[in-house]
């Protein structure tokens, strides 16, 4: 007999993964694109959130309108750990808009 569906009861952090050495890869299905990060990088951008909320943080590079990404924590075997490329965090860029506002002399 098949399983029922149940919802999920607890959250995933982020840094339930820098625990265990493990990856997130998140794939855009419409550009077929895939990238690796490590978890400690999507930290210090979203804070320590669930893994399954990246899915609406996140937005593909190449266009907005291509749905929500795949997203998923792994663990690299040692084949696959062989020719992996990690994205890595160099910098956080913050756009600072001036917000003017006239008064009276």
């Amino acid at each position: 007999m098949p399983e029922t569906y149940a919802p999920k009861r607890r959250d995933y952090p982020l840094s339930n993964l820098n625990d265990t050495l493990r990856l997130v890869r998140v794939r855009c299905r419409y550009c077929k694109r895939s990238h690796n990060y490590f978890p400690s990088d999507l930290i210090q951008i979203f804070g320590d959130v669930d893994v399954d909320s990246l899915m609406d943080r996140m937005k593909c590079e190449n266009g907005a309108d291509h749905g929500k990404l795949e997203v998923e924590a792994f663990s690299p075997t040692g084949r696959e750990a062989v020719n992996l490329r990690i994205r890595r965090l160099v910098a956080l860029k913050i756009h600072r808009v001036p917000v003017w506002r006239e008064e009276p002399a």
